[in-house]
């Protein structure tokens, strides 16, 4: 276990989030057993600053970006900074996710069995009992799954969320890291295609973990913003032609459709057109 957390850097992301009150920090904590002590990366996109955390266990770096450059950007300044600290792992956290004390051993069991493998995660799910990630990756959309076997993957039929995923920092860096133009949404997507470019399988874990994700709530003016970012996203991940154009461009416009027709507000439609549409895309 000593060389494996001696090789580790996990980073946490967050917005506008105390960083006591993140569901992943409480599980960092834990994580903090029999002595053990690691390095944590919180890099925060929130307008202000935090005053600085001191825990036993926990060698904690603090990156305030008060600009939001969002998660690409963090993950991609996060993955220099554990290189630079002679790192070899690195584990891909948000602010929502819910994990196991014991995960690090599971992470370290399953490296010793696979050393071919550069990408591990575990299972997530939702609080509905849903699995979150590992999710079908078809037509550019993950789809939920409704069952999962730990094990060897191909990464062509199935992509997983950020967080979570423990990944081999030279593998990192090798397939270009994360689009820092995708900041949000498909972020995640974005990173598997560029990684299984080089890398066509990974490993799920037998360990469950559970992510807090729900839109049921949300009021109308944070879901706007959402959508600019979901729109900023679709326009900027790396397409291979017209064909990736129009599948991306259909579910936006169904997105904005529905948002429209949930909320009774024709913004969506107008976000749509100036930040998808009429903005130009991206293209490799």
């Amino acid at each position: 276990m000593t060389n494996f957390i001696d090789s580790l850097a996990v980073v946490i992301v967050v917005y506008n989030t105390k960083l006591e009150t993140s569901e992943s920090f409480q599980s960092v904590k834990g994580m903090c057993r029999n002595g053990t002590t690691f390095d944590l990366i919180v890099y925060d996109n929130s307008p202000k600053p935090q005053q600085p955390i001191e825990l036993p266990g926990l060698r904690i770096t603090y990156i305030h970006d008060p600009e939001n450059s969002g998660v690409s950007k963090a993950y991609n300044v996060a993955a220099i900074h554990a290189t630079a600290l002679g790192k070899h792992w690195i584990l891909l956290l948000d602010q929502d996710t819910t994990m196991p004390s014991a995960i690090l051993e599971a992470y370290q069991r399953e490296i010793g069995r696979h050393p071919e493998i550069s990408l591990f995660v575990p299972v997530l799910k939702l609080r509905n009992g849903k699995i979150f990630s590992p999710c079908s990756y078809r037509f550019k959309r993950g789809f939920y799954l409704k069952t999962i076997s730990g094990g060897i993957h191909s990464l062509n039929k199935l992509a997983p969320v950020n967080s979570g995923m423990l990944v081999d920092l030279k593998a990192f860096h090798e397939v270009g890291g994360y689009n820092e133009k995708v900041k949000l949404d498909f972020s995640d997507f974005q990173f598997i295609e560029r990684f299984r470019k080089v890398y066509k399988t990974f490993y799920v874990m037998d360990v469950i973990c559970e992510q807090d994700f729900s839109d049921d709530e949300i009021s109308f003016s944070t879901q706007e913003k959402r959508f600019r970012y979901y729109c900023e996203g679709a326009r900027n991940i790396e397409k291979e032609g017209s064909w990736d154009w129009i599948q991306y461009n259909s579910f936006v416009l169904l997105r904005a459709l529905r948002l429209t027709i949930r909320y009774g507000k024709v913004s969506f439609l107008r976000t749509y057109f100036s930040a998808f549409l009429f903005r130009g895309n991206t293209s490799s």
